[in-house]
């Protein structure tokens, strides 16, 4: 059972987003935080300054508050974790949070508190409009902000979310970083909440932490009573109320067997992804923001083959300067060196880019100017990041990598605006690795089709499977209606990597894949055989797919995908795959291994 917001027929059983490994028994901690009402009220001219003054003395107060945050945090974690309430300050001092606010108290006459309050609904209605998921879910983070500077204007309790007891289950209607970083050092056992998503920060920090949690769970501060005893299964996004002594039994033999199976899996965590007869796959971790790269190490990542850059953009009105893109990316490449980071320019426009650029919404934002067609419109912002990437490519092994490139001509644009940087970084005397490689993903057909002319112009490929599989496939991956036409086995994706490795294979350049397929246990061996040389995936999935490849010869892999290439049906293809991995891997192991990666495609 998974999804959102639907239970068993008792009301026992929720079912939510499974956002982070890991099964967690203990009694409910119920935080009840409610919404706080604000006043409204029209002030008189001789009340604008001191209304001015309480905004600015809440401004800083919860400056002063999420400042003492990040330090606890970096006392207790360290350097890792404490980016993302660095995010919550920026929005603090966001000129279109703190300038439209002020107006509205100098103009509309209105209150500190009513004036904010409608700023932050305002900004709110921007991200609403995205259909992205990870961009939509940063409404949540204005949400957060908004209501710290209101509560500390009213005078309210700011983190009064309390102390819980250690291995309490916490539920929540949402948490803000603050909250979670907070429950992580009461050594909490899991969280639920009502609220978010895969990609909403309290579910990256859970991530990273190794905290399970689940998410998205339909009035589960309602459903579930203070002190109530609850089982959080991370893996499959289901939340059990009241569990019986048989369930408890049952669930406490599934907690051992999957931390044993996860400890034995992470013992391979600095073996290298290599087949039985020599034949080496570098593995990789796809990475969001920074907070993800302890993690990716731990599970045994060799390097970062996605390194997602649009986290610089988001909660924020104004366009990151040069010196921005170089702290951050240098702050990268040090926690990762001595192994590779792929940065990947942004990957913005569309529906995503009006939250920063103010531009309008387009019909069809998929197929409209988004990626690397929005660099190249905007060349000054395009160059910024670039400069930022090669000044920090000095500073560890760095690789730039362009999204959604769809032949030569392109390539050639944008490698052109890495040289014009780079001439006018040789010219400002400013150190960068002259050799730094470049390479595309390729996620549309024509770039597919066009892999050998692109592979002679770059130095390596990445199949970004995610995109391709829906383009070639002609459907909406996020239409629930046509969803079920989304198969990585179909015949013609097959064909397309077959194609893409050869053609990157005979220019002599290595070709990877960093797409969702990259991280299906299921899918490792025949992907293996296919040829690829890196797979890039999310942290969780590294030890799983090492174990299948460090299990698996080459030659056998080969035969997979040799005889899964000559079907003519995605049914044929899958069961052909699916078959020859049973042979080699058990029932069970497999279905574990799916649980611990979060895998929909196997068991």
């Amino acid at each position: 059972m998974s999804g959102t917001g639907s239970g068993s027929a008792d009301g026992r059983w929720l079912a939510g987003i499974a956002a982070s490994p890991g099964i967690a028994i203990g009694r409910a901690h119920v935080i009840d935080r409610r919404r706080v009402k604000t006043p409204r009220r029209r002030i008189e001219d001789f009340e604008i300054p001191d209304e001015l003054e309480r905004f600015e003395a809440a401004l800083a107060l919860s400056d002063e508050q999420l400042e003492r945050v990040k330090r606890k945090l970096r006392e207790r974690e360290g350097e890792d974790h404490f980016q993302i309430i660095e995010a919550h300050q920026l929005i603090l001092h966001d000129e279109h949070l703190v300038e439209p606010t002020r107006r509205r108290i100098r103009e509309e006459r209105a209150n500190a508190e009513w004036a904010l309050r409608r700023t932050v609904e305002e900004i709110k209605s921007v991200f609403d409009a995205i259909e992205e998921d990870y961009f939509r879910e940063r409404r949540s983070d204005i949400d957060f902000v908004g209501d710290r500077i209101l509560r500390n204007l009213l005078g309210e309790q700011v983190d009064a979310i309390g102390t819980p007891a250690a291995g309490a289950v916490v539920i929540a209607h949402d948490l803000s970083p603050a909250d979670t970083a907070h429950l992580h050092r009461a050594s909490c056992a899991a969280f639920v909440t009502d609220a978010g998503g895969k990609t909403s920060h309290s579910a990256i920090l859970a991530r990273a932490f190794e905290i399970p949690a689940v998410v998205g769970v339909e009035r589960a501060t309602e459903k579930i009573a203070n002190g109530a005893m609850v089982i959080v299964d991370g893996m499959r996004g289901q939340v059990l109320i009241a569990p019986t002594q048989e369930e408890l039994e049952d669930y406490r033999g599934r907690s051992r067997r999957h931390s044993a199976f996860v400890g034995e899996l992470l013992g391979n965590r600095d073996l290298p992804a290599e087949t039985t007869d020599g034949a080496r796959v570098h593995i990789f971790a796809n990475v969001e923001i920074a907070e993800e790269i302890p993690s990716a190490m731990d599970h045994g990542a060799e390097g970062i083959g996605l390194y997602r850059t649009e986290f610089l953009f988001l909660e924020r009105a104004d366009l990151p300067r040069e010196e921005e893109h170089f702290m951050h990316a240098r702050g990268v490449l040090r926690r990762v060196t001595p192994f590779p980071v792929t940065f990947r320019t942004f990957d913005l426009g569309g529906d995503k880019v009006v939250a920063f650029a103010g531009a309008g919404k387009e019909a069809n934002p998929a197929l409209g100017l988004r990626s690397i067609r929005l660099c190249l419109k905007e060349r000054g912002l395009f160059k910024t990041q670039l400069r930022g990437l090669l000044r920090a490519s000095a500073h560890g092994r760095a690789r730039i990598m362009f999204p959604m490139i769809s032949g030569v001509t392109e390539l050639r644009e944008a490698k052109g605006v890495v040289e014009e940087a780079k001439d006018e970084l040789r010219k400002e005397g400013l150190p960068f690795d002259e050799s730094i490689p470049v390479g595309i993903m390729v996620e549309m057909p024509s770039a597919a089709m066009t892999a050998d002319l692109l592979a002679r112009e770059c130095d390596f490929l990445s199949i970004g499977t995610n995109d391709l599989i829906q383009y070639s496939l002609a459907i909406d991956r996020g239409n629930e209606h046509v969803d079920y036409l989304y198969h990585p086995l179909h015949p013609a994706i097959l064909r397309t990597v077959r194609y893409v490795v050869d053609a990157g294979h005979a220019a002599g350049v290595r070709v990877g894949m960093c797409g969702e397929m990259a991280g299906e246990p299921m899918f490792a061996l025949v992907l293996c055989g296919l040829g690829l040389d890196e797979l890039s995936m999310n942290s969780t999935s590294i030890p799983v797919v090492k174990s299948v490849i460090r299990a698996s010869g080459l030659a056998e892999a080969r035969k997979l995908a040799q005889d899964a290439l000559a079907l003519a049906t995605v049914e044929e293809v899958e069961r052909c795959v699916h078959e020859a991995m049973a042979q080699r891997f058990s029932e069970d192991l497999l279905r574990a291994a799916g649980e611990v990666s979060g895998s929909k495609t196997t068991g």
